[in-house]
């Protein structure tokens, strides 16, 4: 007989769910669109140091990442998008 188990959520490779750093409450990660001019605000205004400049293109480093949702807010062109953490089938706990 099999068991009736709750639907798991999926998730990206290097969120929460494969590796939490301490920063266990984040519900939703910042995208980082093509349209991006490297203005880089979006690095000044980030609390915790999560989005560098590598290789003339912005970098988001997600185990520092809280998703506070500034970098997004900050961005004068919309090139950066908050998106859930987790997509996909809800589970038991959504």
């Amino acid at each position: 007989m099999a068991k009736n188990l709750p639907v798991v959520p999926t998730a990206k490779a290097g969120s929460l769910a494969e590796v939490p750093a301490g920063i266990t409450w984040r519900i939703q990660q910042p995208v980082i669109l093509e349209t991006c001019n490297m203005c880089l605000d979006c690095t000044l205004f980030c609390p915790d140091g999560a989005l560098v400049q590598q290789n003339s293109k912005i970098v988001l480093k997600l185990n520092l990442c809280k998703g506070c949702g500034i970098c997004a807010n900050e961005c004068k062109e919309n090139a950066i998008q908050m998106i859930p953490e987790y997509s996909g089938v809800q589970g038991v706990f959504r």
